[in-house]
C-alpha cells in the first residue's frame, strides 16, 4: 500500500491563505489557494498569499488544484499561483469557478489554464486521486467537503462547514453521503477548527434574515449593509427584506458588484431589475426607499465602507439618519481597523449596528459540538486540524484525544511540515520551503519584507533630511545644513532643535580632517568613521534625546 504525504502551505497557525498539498505515488494534488489580508502595520500590502516555491520546484508532479468553495481565503491566491505555475487544471464548484474566472482574467492568466466545474453528484478523477464532493452548509453556496480516495487510503478534507439545519438556500450538510463514503474506513480527516473554542452549535443563518427584516422595517433613512463580497446568502437576505419594504437596492464595491452579477446569472441570487439601481443613480431615490450593499466589513482601506467613513466615496456621503449594519465579525488582526471605521461612522451621525447589539452576523464555521460530531461520524485513523490559529489547532487536538484518539495519531502541524501517514504510523518526516508572500498594487507585485520594515520604521520615526553645500577646494561648509523633516515629533515647532542640529553639523565639519571631507565626495567614505555617517549618528542621537523619537537621518553633501 502507498504512503500519503500531507503538506500545509498555508492555513495552519492562521486563519486564511488556505493551501494544502496531498502526495501519493509521486503525484501532487493541491486543495485550495487562498489569501489573507494584511494587518495595519503591513503598509502598502494589499494581500498575503502562500509561498509556493515547493510547488514551482515540483510543478511537473502537480495533477490539479481542487477548490472547496468560493471564499477569498480559499481562491484569492489563484491568480498569483497560475501566473507562476502556468497550465495547472483547476476544479471547482460552479459559483467558485465563475469567481475564479474573473480573478484570473484580472491577472491576464485566464488563458493559461482550464477550469472545470463539478457538482455534488460528480466524481472528479485527477491523476491517481478520486474525489467525491460532499455538499456542506456554509456561508456561501456551492460549498463542499472532499472525500479523496487514493491508493494510500481515504482522506476526508472537510473544507469550511457548519451543521445548519435550516440554511437559507435549503442545502444542508449531506451527512448520509459522507457516512456512506466513509464506510470502508478513513485514513485521515483534515478538519476546519475555526470555532472550536465556541461550545455547542452555531445558530442558523436565518436569524440574520430576521434581524435584517427588523432593521429595514424600522429604518427611516438609508440602510447600508457591509459584508464580505462573497457573502451571497447575506446579500439575498438584504434584497428580500428590501423588496418587502419597497426599497431599491444598490451595490457598491468592485467585488460586491461582480459577485452579484455572477450569482444573478447563475441563479443563486434573485434580484429583479426593477429594484436594482446603479450606484451613480442613488441620489434619485429617497433615503427611506434605498438599501446599499457594500464591501469593507473588515476595515480594508480601499473598500467601500472605509471610503464612506473617510468622506472619500464617489457616490455615498454618510449623514445623520443613515443606518449602517456591519454584518461580519472582525478577523483577528483587523479589530482596530474595524472599530476605527465604526467610530468614524458614528461621528458622522450614522446609527451603526454590529454583532453584539443584534444578531446581524452568524459564522459559517461550526462550533465545538459540530466539529466533534463530524469527527465521530468520519472516525478516521489520523486527525489533522487545520484552518485555525495555533490555540485552535491545540484545542481541537485535545478534544480528539478526549474522544479516544491516541496522542500519536493527532497532528498539530506548522506551515511547511511534511506529514507522512501509513497504516502503521504517522510522523513528520521533512519540511519544505514555505511562508508568506506579500503583494501590493492590487495583488500584482511582491513587496519584500525589508521594504515593509523600512516603511514601519518611517511610519514610527519619520525622517530628517540634511542638505549641505561644501566648497571643494577649501572643504568649508558654505551652505546649510538645510533641515527638512517629515513625521518627527515636534520638529516643525522646535526652532531651538533645528538650530542645535545646524550647530552639531557645523561642529562635525570643523573637527573633520579636510581629506575625509574630500573623500566623501568620491563615495569612499563607507567606514563607520566617515563624515556622512558621523553626521547621521550625531544628529539622530540629538533628536532622540530631545524628542524621544528614533528617526532616520539622511544627509546629502553637494560639492561646488
Amino acid at each position: 500500500m502507498s504512503n500519503l504525504r500531507f503538506i500545509p502551505l498555508g492555513g495552519v497557525g492562521e486563519i486564511g491563505k488556505n493551501m494544502y498539498v496531498y502526495e501519493v505515488d509521486n503525484e501532487l494534488l493541491v486543495v485550495d489557494a487562498g489569501l489573507m489580508f494584511p494587518d495595519e502595520k503591513q503598509f502598502g500590502v494589499d494581500i498575503i498569499v502562500p509561498d509556493i516555491r515547493y510547488l514551482v520546484e515540483n510543478r511537473d508532479r502537480i495533477q490539479g488544484i481542487v477548490i472547496t468553495h468560493g471564499h477569498e481565503d480559499h481562491i484569492g491566491a489563484l491568480g498569483h499561483v497560475i501566473a507562476l505555475l502556468g497550465n495547472i487544471p483547476i476544479f471547482a464548484p460552479p459559483l467558485a469557478a465563475a469567481m475564479i474566472k474573473g480573478r484570473l482574467q484580472e491577472r491576464r492568466v485566464l488563458d493559461s489554464t482550464t477550469i472545470t466545474a463539478f457538482g455534488p453528484n460528480d466524481v472528479v478523477k485527477i491523476g491517481g486521486f478520486e474525489i467525491h464532493p460532499v455538499r456542506v452548509a456554509h456561508s456561501i453556496p456551492d460549498s463542499f467537503a472532499l472525500v479523496i480516495k487514493t491508493t494510500a487510503g481515504t482522506i476526508v478534507h472537510t473544507g469550511d462547514f457548519k451543521l445548519d439545519q435550516t440554511p437559507v438556500d435549503g442545502q444542508t450538510f449531506d451527512l448520509p453521503k459522507l457516512c456512506h463514503l466513509c464506510e470502508d474506513g478513513v485514513l485521515a480527516i483534515v478538519s476546519d477548527t475555526t470555532n472550536v473554542e465556541r461550545p455547542g452549535f452555531v445558530p442558523s443563518e436565518r436569524i440574520v434574515a430576521d434581524s435584517f427584516q427588523r432593521i429595514i422595517a424600522e429604518a427611516t433613512g438609508r440602510v447600508i449593509i457591509a459584508s464580505f463580497g462573497s457573502q451571497i446568502h447575506r446579500m439575498q437576505m438584504a434584497i428580500d427584506a428590501s423588496r418587502r419594504y419597497s426599497r431599491k437596492v444598490a451595490a457598491m464595491g468592485r467585488s460586491m458588484v461582480q459577485n452579484i452579477d455572477i450569482c444573478v446569472d447563475l441563479g443563486y441570487i434573485n434580484l429583479p431589475d426593477d429594484i436594482r439601481v446603479r450606484a451613480e443613480d442613488i441620489d434619485t431615490i429617497t433615503d427611506k426607499n434605498l438599501t446599499i450593499l457594500t464591501t469593507g466589513s473588515q476595515g480594508e482601506p480601499l473598500a467601500g465602507l472605509s471610503k464612506m467613513a473617510n468622506g472619500e466615496h464617489r457616490f455615498v456621503t454618510v449623514r445623520k439618519g443613515d443606518t449602517i449594519v456591519l454584518s461580519a465579525t472582525p478577523i483577528p488582526g483587523n479589530e482596530t481597523a474595524v472599530w476605527t471605521i465604526v467610530n468614524k461612522l458614528v461621528a458622522l451621525g450614522a446609527k451603526v449596528i454590529y454583532e453584539g447589539m443584534m444578531p446581524v452576523h452568524v459564522s459559517g464555521h461550526g462550533y465545538a459540538e459540530e466539529l466533534r460530531l463530524v469527527l465521530n461520524l468520519v472516525n478516521p485513523q489520523y486527525v489533522i486540524p487545520v484552518h485555525g490559529e495555533k490555540r485552535m489547532l491545540a484545542l481541537y487536538a485535545r478534544n480528539a484525544i478526549e474522544m479516544g484518539w491516541l496522542r500519536d495519531d493527532v497532528f498539530e502541524l506548522s506551515i511547511g511540515d511534511v506529514l507522512e501517514l501509513t497504516e502503521v504510523r504517522g510522523r513528520i518526516v521533512d519540511r519544505v520551503a514555505c511562508g508568506a508572500v506579500m503583494l501590493g498594487q492590487r495583488g500584482m507585485y511582491p513587496v519584500h519584507e525589508v521594504v515593509i520594515k523600512d516603511r514601519q520604521f518611517l511610519a514610527e520615526g519619520g525622517f530628517v533630511v540634511l542638505s549641505m553645500v561644501v566648497e571643494r577646494e577649501t572643504t568649508e561648509l558654505i551652505g546649510g545644513p538645510e533641515v527638512i523633516s517629515r513625521g518627527v515629533a515636534f520638529m516643525e515647532d522646535e526652532t531651538d532643535l533645528v538650530l542645535d542640529i545646524i550647530d552639531t553639523v557645523a561642529a562635525i565639519f570643523k573637527e573633520s580632517d579636510p581629506d575625509d571631507i574630500r573623500m566623501a565626495e568620491n563615495g569612499s567614505d563607507s567606514g563607520q568613521s566617515s563624515l556622512p555617517n558621523a553626521i547621521r549618528i550625531q544628529v539622530r542621537k540629538l533628536i532622540e534625546k530631545r524628542t524621544g523619537v528614533r528617526t532616520n537621518v539622511l544627509s546629502t553633501i553637494i560639492y561646488v
